[in-house]
């Protein structure tokens, strides 16, 4: 895989080196113009949309820098300012692996950098890509809600859209910026940039460090990861760009301990609940923690053609190495499960930009190589024995892949200006490739690197599979209607795509004798995956002026083949996930944000949310789950997001109240969370030009300022029952300082 890659990258710069010649040559006929996107203006923190046929919100520089909370470190903390995002997060600093995002009430949310998927949030059991680049590295972090164009996401699943990162390109001017924050908890954060401005021979680049600790605010653990990031912006000729950019960070962290529901009606008590610091216990703290070592490196080309053509090249790849482990019992004693994770993943994406009989006429195509997990593939068990592990001489599921995950999609938009009227229409085809993975017998196994075990065992051949090709088109449809200068109104149609219920094989290593006796394999399970298809119409308007800007939008979404567990009739009722849930939500959402003079702009979102079942779920021949009419788990009818800011001379004062109306912790809506208010605060003083400082920038922020107690996330599938969701408490009051010098 390495080898094919290397080729990979080897041919796309054997590209660009002839194209240098070609480009030269050219250069005389036409030269590349600044690309310019229509349809956006700034208003405050938001980006106003006005053209744009889909819903689709961006939270700008400063949006980030006041919303992205004091780690500065998730985007989906930024964007949790959106209409139907319900962000959540087990501490007040967004660092722990114990969070959680739906829009919409969907969880499969794709996650981007540059419109570009790397390790695949989602998918990935890992910390995935919410550690590869600080946020003081963003320009802005957009959020797509329903359909997704074609050329948008090119990430795996999508149900409930997508949020993408684009980063903080080199500066023309040379300079340098270094911030420390410090706060609660022993938080504690430094940042460093080194931007080179524009050389002689049309290069700029940027160098990044951070170095981010934390305790766990409930006892014993703590966070820390350092991150390394860089940007190159070469300038090859009029015609000619390439970027490249890349990070690499080692975040580790404990893990915060859940509640029980019993547990989470009397937070007096069990507010602060934590693992222990009893080395023989499974609920020991360094017993539930996770280490890992992600990097990344991907590369924006774009070359004109002649005419108005142009061509954009995004080669990537991304690694990521590490384990988790989790305080279980082990044949009846206390245990430790260690989940080896090693994912390798690399891709392109090749798009060409041109007009074509008056219309903007887009073709690409998107290709991904991911290696396993998910699912699982390899978990080793130890005991626990005089406050030290022991090894068992077995895991609770080996097994090797043999090849990778792959994706491979065309996509093609076209989009024209009738008069006031644009329409756009594009389609996404998806030919998925489920990995191939030969299980191994697991006992009698040595204690041995992973790589070395397989030479200690033999290969379960029922229980291995060889993968399976999943086949979708995605269509999208759009219209926007200019009613006035001002006032827009449009209407989006298109289908996303969900993941597949990839974890039934893990139901054979858990169930052999039950398929060995009836005489089936593991790819019995195999051949029944099958992704989840949401259909999703929205009808909507935005309504921008120098001082307002207004969007609303009512939605509808049908959601096909849902993955529920359910018993199977052909293995004696065993339970395991499979996609033939169904389900639909409908709602409105709302954004107002509102320039009152110079120096004062306040926001408000809100949206309701109706996400149910449409008929019950057969759980067993004579079991049915009440499901049909019941809101979905963890998602939330109402909520709000109101804020303003302030500013008096070099002071800029900011609140923000932020409310998530009541949830359920089970499908069948007897396990009520109780709805919370939080209120934030942040306090800054920016002085420009001060000695040798292009600016300094002092503030004092507060989280949760009247320490509510609160859940926050829960931890839940769609089809939860009673008794089966993990609760875990929102952080307290929360107070940082945080200081930045420019150079």
């Amino acid at each position: 895989m390495k080898l094919r890659f290397a080729v990979y990258m080897t041919a796309l710069l054997v590209c660009c080196v002839a194209l240098q010649g070609w480009c030269e040559e050219a250069q005389e006929k036409f030269t590349m113009e600044e690309v310019v996107v229509e349809g956006k203006q700034e208003r405050g923190i938001f980006e106003a949309k006005t053209t744009q046929s889909d819903t689709e919100s961006t939270v700008n520089r400063e949006g980030i820098k006041l919303y992205g909370g004091a780690g500065q470190i998730s985007p989906f903390k930024a964007v949790e300012i959106l209409p139907s995002v319900n962000y959540q997060s087990a501490d007040g600093y967004g660092l722990t692996n114990n969070q959680s995002i739906r829009v919409r009430g969907q969880s499969r949310v794709g996650s981007t950098i540059e419109g570009v998927s790397l390790l695949n949030y989602g998918l990935t059991p890992g910390v995935s890509d919410q550690w590869l680049f600080d946020m003081e590295n963003l320009s802005s972090v957009s959020l797509y809600r329903g359909a997704v164009g074609p050329e948008k996401s090119f990430a795996p699943y999508n149900t409930g859209g997508t949020v993408d990162r684009i980063l903080l390109r080199p500066a023309d001017k040379a300079g340098f910026t270094v911030s420390e924050a410090h706060g609660s908890y022993n938080f504690n954060k430094l940042f460093t940039r080194l931007d080179s401005g524009l050389l002689p021979s049309g290069t700029k680049l940027f160098f990044s460090f951070s170095k981010t600790g934390a305790d766990n605010w409930k006892g014993s653990g703590d966070f820390k990861s350092d991150i390394f990031s860089f940007g190159i912006s070469q300038k090859v000729s009029s015609n000619v760009k390439v970027e490249l950019f890349g990070t690499y960070g080692n975040p580790e962290s404990n893990a915060y301990r859940s509640l029980a529901y019993a547990q989470s009606r009397d937070l007096s008590a069990y507010n602060r609940y934590s693992y222990s610091d009893n080395a023989n216990s499974s609920d020991y703290h360094d017993y539930n923690k996770s280490s890992f070592i992600n990097s990344a490196f991907f590369s924006n080309i774009e070359i004109k053609t002649p005419g108005d053509g142009r061509v954009t090249l995004k080669p990537y790849y991304a690694r990521e190495r590490g384990r988790t482990l989790t305080g279980i019992t082990v044949s009846g004693r206390p245990g430790v499960r260690e989940w080896v994770i090693r994912h390798d993943m690399f891709g392109l994406v090749a798009q060409y930009d041109t007009k074509l009989l008056g219309a903007d006429f887009t073709l690409g195509y998107w290709y991904c190589n991911q290696e396993p997990p998910g699912p699982p593939t390899a978990q080793k068990l130890f005991v626990i024995n005089n406050n030290s592990l022991r090894y068992t001489g077995r895991w609770a599921i080996l097994s090797d892949p043999t090849e990778n995950h792959e994706w491979h999609s065309p996509y093609i938009s076209l989009g024209k200006q009738f008069g006031s009227l644009h329409v756009k229409g594009g389609l996404r085809y998806v030919y998925e490739k489920a990995p191939s993975i030969d299980l191994y017998n697991s006992t009698n196994v040595p204690d041995v690197s992973l790589e070395d075990t397989f030479g200690y065992t033999t290969v379960d051949p029922s229980g291995s599979v060889r993968g399976e090709i999943i086949r979708k088109a995605l269509p999208n449809f759009g219209v926007n209607y200019a009613v006035t200068k001002q006032l827009n109104t449009y209407f989006n149609y298109g289908k996303n795509i969900g993941r597949p219920a990839f974890d039934t094989w893990y139901t054979y290593a858990n169930n052999r004798a039950a398929f060995t006796s009836r005489g089936l394999t593991a790819q019995y399970l195999w051949r029944k995956i099958k992704p989840e298809i949401s259909d999703h119409f929205d009808l909507g308007a935005r309504y921008n002026t120098d001082l307002w800007s207004v969007g609303g939008v009512v939605f509808y979404v049908v959601s096909n083949d849902k993955s529920v567990s359910v018993a199977d009739p052909n293995l004696g009722g065993i339970r395991y996930s499979q996609n033939v849930g169904e389900a639909m939500s409908y709602g409105a959402e709302l954004e107002i944000s509102r320039s009152i003079g110079k120096n004062f702009n306040v926001f408000a979102v809100g949206s309701y949310n109706k996400y149910e079942f449409t008929k019950d779920i057969r759980v067993a021949a004579n079991s049915v789950t009440k499901a049909k009419g019941n809101q979905v788990p963890d998602v939330p009818v109402y909520e709000a997001r109101v804020g303003a800011t302030y500013r008096f001379h070099d002071f800029a004062f900011t609140s923000a109240l932020r409310y998530t109306g009541k949830r359920y912790g089970d499908v069948e809506n007897n396990e009520r969370v109780s709805a919370y208010t939080v209120v934030d605060a942040d306090i800054r003083y920016t002085k420009e030009n001060v000695w040798s400082f292009k600016s300094i920038t002092a503030g004092l922020a507060f989280y949760n300022l009247f320490n509510t107690r609160y859940i926050s996330v829960i931890n839940v599938s769609d089809d939860t029952r009673q008794g089966g969701a993990s609760y875990y408490t929102g952080a307290p009051l929360t107070v940082v300082g945080r200081l930045e010098f420019k150079f």
